[in-house]
């Protein structure tokens, strides 16, 4: 089975985490929570470092510390997800 062509997953990539900053976007909209707030801007950032290793692959080579950057505002994400989670459930 032949993979997908690389320009075709590099715009996936871009849409999913569209798809995810629109989700969380909506959430908010409905809870204004705090927790929604610091995954919405760490999913920014994450798309940001995305479309970074999309346009400038040379910069993102030469720069190992983006990926550190990047891995850390996938946590941050995570974090306030996780924390989102655990505030709805403690409200029911």
């Amino acid at each position: 089975m032949n993979a997908l062509p690389q320009a075709l997953q590099s715009l996936f990539s871009l849409v999913i985490a569209a798809m995810v900053l629109a989700a969380l976007a909506l959430m908010w909209r409905r809870d204004r929570s705090v927790w929604l707030i610091v995954a919405l801007g760490a999913e920014a950032v994450g798309l940001l470092f995305r479309f970074a290793l999309i346009a400038l692959p040379d910069l993102v080579r030469s720069a190992p510390m983006l990926f550190s950057a990047w891995t850390l505002s996938g946590l941050v994400f995570a974090v306030g997800l996780l924390g989102y989670a655990i505030e709805v459930n403690g409200k029911r």
